[in-house]
């Protein structure tokens, strides 16, 4: 017999979905979750009902958020759960999950304002459109169009908000030293002084400010990616993970401090330091981006704002008009953990080209054809 026992009790009837990017981008559609209602059966556990849709019939990746606070943030933990969430979800009504929740937090704690979202994800991963882009020779693959879930409501990574892309291109990997030579060659820049200590021709080119990166992507045609499109990128179609390959980050998944397992790049003795690894070792995301996390962080065209995401423009973004930096994404060889989260912010002085592990890679808008063009005719920036 069903009870809402406890002073406050938990009854949690909200109802929230989230729809997951395809990463086939030509024929595949979204999963669609609905009807999503939760109530606490007995002391210790919340039944949890949704039904979900994916009209491919793709299996799909169901998980679990909750917020304690009408959606302004969803960091209740939600460890034990049983039923139909994880991998290997087909599409149906009435599917069911258990929510241990005395495992989680005590349940006095619990009250009116809670509101559960259950996120279905289907990760196609088999018809990647790529391109070669002949100025630079770089790989390249195409980010779908659509909306997702940006931020992860800690510091100024909150709050979470929807936010609204155009398809776009992103180079696969960091551009590499070797890269950087042809740019010098062709361009008669200067090689510069301290970015061909770092590593062989694989590597990613660090040591180069923002105008570097930016001089760069023009020479090639290119620019440098949005916050938004950095993190969307980063995320591989995943809906609420940590990493861009799910929640766990080892030494076997990204070079960062340290060296275990696969990541054997960390030199913070070398004169000057250098711990790159050659672009490409480590496994790619969903959208075969490699070291999304990691090796080298990354310039991107916005400005800097801890408070940005409170008023940010809902359609292809492109930062506040003024900040005190320019942002980096991604975390690189000399960072921890910490640093490698999809939805952490970093930033740096853009003219300052003295640090040892900063590189970038670079984007392309596409036009109405799905074809590669900068700022094609009736895209709209910064729009609600």
């Amino acid at each position: 017999m069903r009870k809402h026992i406890f002073i406050i009790g938990l009854l949690l009837v909200s109802c929230l979905y989230y729809q997951a990017q395809a990463v086939d981008v030509n024929n595949n559609h979204t999963p669609v979750v609905t009807n999503v209602v939760a109530e606490q059966v007995d002391f210790e556990h919340v039944l949890i009902r949704y039904d979900v849709e994916d009209t491919d019939g793709d299996i799909m990746t169901v998980s679990v958020k909750v917020s304690a606070n009408n959606k302004q943030s969803f960091d209740v933990p939600v460890t034990e759960l049983e039923g139909a969430v994880g991998e290997g979800i087909t599409s149906g009504t009435g599917k069911e999950i258990v929510w241990t929740i005395t495992q989680d937090v005590a349940l006095h704690q619990y009250g009116e304002g809670y509101v559960v979202a259950v996120m279905a994800g289907d990760r196609v991963v088999a018809e990647l459109k790529r391109i070669t882009w002949q100025k630079d020779k770089s790989e390249m693959v195409l980010i779908p169009e659509g909306s997702f879930e940006m931020g992860d409501n800690k510091l100024d990574n909150a709050p979470v908000h929807t936010v609204t892309l155009d398809a776009f291109y992103m180079d696969v990997h960091e551009v590499t030293v070797s890269q950087w030579r042809l740019f010098c060659s062709e361009t008669g820049r200067r090689d510069g002084e301290l970015w061909h200590f770092r590593g062989g021709e694989n590597h990613p080119v660090v040591y180069v400010s923002q105008g570097d990166a930016k001089a760069y992507a023009a020479w090639a045609g290119k620019r440098l990616p949005t916050e938004a499109e950095w993190e969307k990128a980063a995320r591989g179609g995943l809906v609420g993970k940590r990493f861009p390959r799910g929640d766990r980050m080892t030494h076997d998944d990204a070079n960062y401090s340290g060296t275990r397992g696969r990541d054997r790049w960390d030199n913070p003795t070398r004169r000057p330091p250098a711990g790159t690894s050659p672009v490409a070792v480590f496994e790619a995301n969903g959208y075969g981006l490699y070291d999304m996390a990691g090796n080298a962080a990354e310039w991107c065209l916005d400005e800097y704002d801890a408070t940005y995401y409170n008023n940010s423009r809902t359609i292809n973004p492109t930062g506040p008009e003024k900040g005190i930096a320019t942002v980096l994404r991604g975390g690189s060889w000399s960072g921890g953990t910490g640093d490698l989260g999809v939805a952490v912010r970093s930033y740096w002085i853009p003219s300052n080209a003295f640090y040892l592990s900063v590189g970038f890679r670079c984007v392309i808008d596409v036009d109405a054809n799905s074809n590669p063009k900068l700022n094609p005719e009736g895209k709209v920036w910064d729009g609600n």
